[in-house]
């Protein structure tokens, strides 16, 4: 390889080239709120009920999902809710967002809690954000509401 072709390597890296688009700012998904969010065969999954960021540096973490006025709210993984054409999408279908663990969307979630999230998503242990919590204490508050 050239040092021409090494230091571009080096800088897409850096820069996070891996092919997929970046994720959006918080302020971004914070405009997300009240919008509707559409699954598989286009079901309408719900409507984003805001956004639960690390407890420790902030990084958007979950987008919370109202799943209608009796059933409660769910979360899922921030880097899995796409907007295009003025709509938001995410690749499940409505009954598996459904048997989601639920709680409240001004909650703070504890480690146990993302776990279980996690869990539900197919997140193992040793990965993404179970890996970054699956070693905290069950009880310790890991995710907040963003502007909390």
């Amino acid at each position: 390889m050239t040092e021409t072709n090494a230091r571009s390597a080096a800088t897409n890296t850096a820069a996070g080239s891996t092919g997929k688009p970046p994720l959006p700012t918080l302020e971004e998904a914070l405009a997300w709120e009240g919008m509707q969010i559409d699954g598989l065969g286009n079901k309408t999954l719900g409507r984003i009920a805001g956004i639960h960021v690390d407890a420790e540096d902030g990084n958007p973490r979950w987008a919370l999902i109202r799943l209608g006025p009796l059933a409660g709210c769910t979360a899922i993984p921030f880097e899995h809710v796409a907007e295009g054409a003025g709509r938001l999408w995410s690749a499940y279908d409505r009954d598996w967002i459904r048997e989601a663990p639920r709680f409240r969307p001004t909650e703070s979630l504890t480690a146990l809690q993302e776990l279980e999230l996690c869990a539900h998503w197919g997140i193992r242990e040793e990965q993404g954000r179970a890996a970054e919590v699956a070693e905290r204490d069950v009880d310790e508050i890991t995710a907040v509401p963003a502007g909390d």
